[in-house]
């Protein structure tokens, strides 16, 4: 059987260190199984009339507490690559700035849109099933 090698682009991001944020079907499962239910990184917050179409459109906004846990479960490799064991309040205590806060999303929601994202042009895969 032939393998098979994605290359994606890392994702780094500077808190305490230069910390890479990897997600892969392991963090999914971390998330799935340290999250105890609903573990969307967004809450939808509102509804609001988009003045541009009329339509009603979710506001949203950032779960800071699945923020941690998407943080934490995607800088697992990167800590066992240093001999760190890093819990949820570890993770939590790195983001020691609102900045960083920003910051982490943005990588995050990098490594959602690597992950989920599209394919390259000519692959074909089954579609997602939400969970």
């Amino acid at each position: 059987m032939a393998s098979v090698s994605i290359l994606k682009k890392p994702i780094y991001v500077d808190f305490d260190r230069r910390r890479q944020i990897v997600f892969n079907l392991n963090t999914e499962i971390l998330i799935r199984q340290q999250g105890a239910g609903e573990s969307s990184l967004w809450s939808t917050i509102g509804e609001r009339e988009n003045p541009k179409t009329g339509a009603v459109e979710r506001m949203l906004d950032v779960n800071l507490e699945n923020l941690r846990l998407y943080l934490w479960a995607t800088l697992q490799p990167d800590a066992a690559s240093h001999d760190e064991q890093l819990t949820l309040e570890d993770v939590g205590a790195l983001l020691t700035r609102r900045k960083w806060v920003t910051r982490a999303v943005l990588a995050i929601t990098e490594a959602l849109s690597q992950y989920y994202g599209d394919d390259p042009a000519g692959e074909t895969n089954a579609p997602a099933v939400s969970a």
